[in-house]
């Protein structure tokens, strides 16, 4: 302003004093420099001046500007049209040059108005990276405005320039700009400012490949106030079409685009704060937020509320969360349906939450877990006096391959805990869970204390081997725990979990598990045996036939990665059978083999070829797993060895082990050949 009123003085001094005396004026300055900048050869010259328009000319050898217009080299200016009266200079008309790397040497038009009151110019056509600069500024009584318009603005003629520019852009192929901008200040500054801009099939990268764009269409808007020191803004992106990368998120936009907007205040001591945010992308994602995010130093949330609609979860997940979840535990989900939330933050903490599923669907690529039409809500809060419930219903849900049918919970999640407000039966395996009692409780290690309490009644066993591709089994599982108890990584069931198989009952104690989720899991428990019908268990496993019944045990059984490392187990006849005791050829030569017995040959070679069947009396066989061997043992001590099957009745066969001592994997074996079947068929 303070050179505003100097050069009016100087054009005031010249026409009182010597314009009636020359017709034409020239002034020579060598230089003028500042802080920043800096005028050599400066040259001014004025003619016709007996006219009542003068001709205005100014020339500059050379100009230095500040980072980033350093480049600029020349300023050229002439006006045909200039005139002075009233302390007022005018060039109504006027061309200037400017040599640019990105200003092209075309002259442009110009005027200006100059007074001590009020001052104006215009610039019209200057071409600048292939693009056209146009612009209008006006001043009154210390007031300013100015507007400024870009027309095809070429973004990689533009990146040539400022690509030697440190934090430039790694590489612009294509784009073009076009914008509108209006700024209004005063002597102490900017007071407001209005962007509306139009970025057309930008395709670019930068920082290294971790943003990249291909013919991205934006349309760019900003308005911001200020008033005293402090800024009021308001910003919108609404992306057209083309492709976004922002690594590792990659975006095809759609028909409908993609809108962000965003609201603030920023001032020179307290940085940015973001008060209100929306992002919508049509039919997949609406998303708001309200509350006080400040952007200095470091990131701080203050007591926002953040509201979300997903109408499609597919789309959703597929493109915001999938990228996110590659190598990890959640990688190979896949969900469908609708999801609605609410969140609360409080000095940068999840303080509150609430979501509403609507026919949620969720798919593993691996089969470890799927869930159909869930509906429901899930409310949390880090309070420890919230009571606001949770209730979630669904059609059908499968762990690994076992499904679980339509079912019900209602739940209190608060804090660290999660609980079980009533009891609840599912439906599973043609049988139910009750589940009668269940606490999660997360400790301050982040190893959660669990708690259960419930059973099982009638779970099909014929059902859950189909499901796990088992040798299919006959019977079920039923059995009451008054407790399971899973904490510092380790399980443990109270009481008694009892198993009806083939005609029998396996009843199992004692059972625990450590590490269960880890690379090394270790298990234990000891199980009872009683009365199984050996008929059916033949029939399933297609061993040879047999008859009668076995009971026994398994006491200190423990594996480690689910590989036994040692146990005690024993099966055998029990005491007092009436049952008929029978057993095929086929089932005496695969006995035979897994003792080393030597009954096969005497069949083959003798009368009791031409039998299928032979009576027992009792058979019994037992195991003491240590350091990879297994201890064996009969029903009793025979000459050499022990007997597995001691004969009774006509035709009679006896049947002994003569190796003590087997490795593990060579029993398992062994026991694999003579257990294996060549048709399932399940009803």
């Amino acid at each position: 302003m303070q050179k505003l009123k100097l050069l009016v003085f100087i054009f005031t001094l010249l026409a009182s004093n010597l314009v009636n005396a020359l017709e034409n004026l020239s002034i020579n300055i060598d230089q003028i420099k500042k802080k920043d900048w800096q005028l050599n050869g400066l040259s001014l010259s004025l003619s016709d001046l007996q006219d009542s328009s003068q001709q205005l000319a100014i020339h500059i050898n050379h100009l230095v500007l500040p980072e980033p217009f350093s480049d600029i080299k020349i300023f050229d200016i002439q006006c045909k049209q200039f005139s002075w009266e009233d302390n007022q200079i005018l060039c109504k008309t006027g061309q200037a040059k400017l040599k640019s790397e990105i200003i092209d040497q075309n002259p442009f038009d110009f005027s200006f108005s100059l007074s001590e009151q009020k001052s104006s110019f215009t610039i019209k056509n200057l071409h600048l990276a292939k693009g056209v600069f146009f612009a209008t500024a006006q001043e009154n009584m210390g007031s300013w405005n100015v507007s400024i318009s870009i027309k095809n603005l070429s973004l990689r003629e533009l990146y040539k320039y400022t690509s030697k520019q440190k934090g430039g852009l790694d590489e612009v192929t294509s784009g073009s700009i076009n914008a509108e901008i209006k700024a209004k200040g005063n002597l102490t500054g900017l007071n407001s400012l209005i962007i509306n801009s139009l970025f057309n099939e930008i395709s670019l990268q930068a920082k290294q490949g971790t943003i990249a764009t291909d013919a991205l269409t934006v349309e760019w808007e900003l308005q911001a106030k200020q008033k005293k020191g402090l800024w009021q803004w308001q910003n919108k992106h609404f992306i057209k079409q083309g492709e976004l990368y922002l690594e590792p998120v990659y975006l095809k936009v759609k028909e409908k685009g993609l809108q962000l907007k965003t609201q603030g205040l920023w001032s020179e001591g307290k940085g940015a704060q973001l008060i209100q945010a929306q992002f919508i992308e049509p039919d997949v994602i609406e998303l708001n937020a309200t509350g006080k995010i400040a952007f200095q130093a470091a990131l701080n949330v203050e007591q926002v509320h953040i509201s979300s609609k997903i109408s499609n979860i597919a789309s959703f997940t597929t493109q915001y969360i999938s990228p996110f979840t590659q190598q990890t535990a959640f990688e190979g989900f896949n969900l469908q349906g609708k999801l609605n939330f609410e969140l609360d933050f409080d000095a940068s903490k999840l303080t509150q939450l609430s979501a509403e599923l609507i026919n949620l669907s969720v798919s593993d690529d691996k089969h470890r877990f799927a869930i159909t039409n869930a509906q429901g809500y899930v409310n949390w809060s880090i309070y420890p006096n919230a009571n606001k419930a949770s209730e979630i219903n669904w059609e059908q849900i499968k762990v690994r391959a076992i499904p679980i049918e339509a079912g019900q919970l209602r739940f209190l999640y608060k804090h660290q805990q999660i609980s079980l407000l009533e009891p609840s039966r599912i439906s599973m395996l043609g049988g139910y869970l009750d589940i009668n009692k269940f606490n999660w409780l997360n400790t301050k290690g982040g190893e959660p204390k669990v708690y259960f309490e419930g059973g099982v009644k009638q779970l099909s066993l014929e059902k859950l081997s189909y499901a796990l591709d088992w040798t299919p089994l006959v019977g079920n599982i039923s059995g009451y725990v008054p407790g399971v108890n899973y904490h510092n990584k380790t399980l443990t069931v109270d009481g008694e979990l009892v198993v009806q198989l083939f005609d029998g009952t396996i009843k199992i104690n004692h059972l625990s598990s450590s590490g269960l989720f880890s690379d090394f899991s270790k298990f234990s428990m000891d199980m009872k045996i009683e009365n199984l019908d050996l008929y059916q268990v033949t029939q399933k496993f297609e061993m040879g036939g047999m008859e009668g019944r076995v009971s026994g045990f398994m006491t200190n059984l423990y594996l480690e990665n689910w590989q036994p490392i040692t146990f005690y187990a024993w099966l055998g006849t029990p005491e007092n059978d009436n049952s008929r005791h029978t057993i095929s050829q086929k089932a005496v030569e695969n006995i035979a083999s897994i003792g080393g017995g030597g009954a096969a040959d005497v069949i083959s070679k003798g009368f009791l070829r031409f039998f299928d069947t032979f009576s027992y009396d009792r058979l019994g066989f037992g195991c003491y797993l240590h350091q990879g061997v297994c201890q064996l043992m009969g029903v009793e001590a025979a000459e050499q060895g022990y007997y597995i099957i001691k004969g009774g009745g006509i035709p009679r066969i006896d049947i002994v082990g003569y190796n003590p001592q087997v490795d593990w994997n060579v029993l398992m074996e062994r026991l694999s050949r003579i257990s294996s079947t060549e048709e399932v068929i399940v009803k």
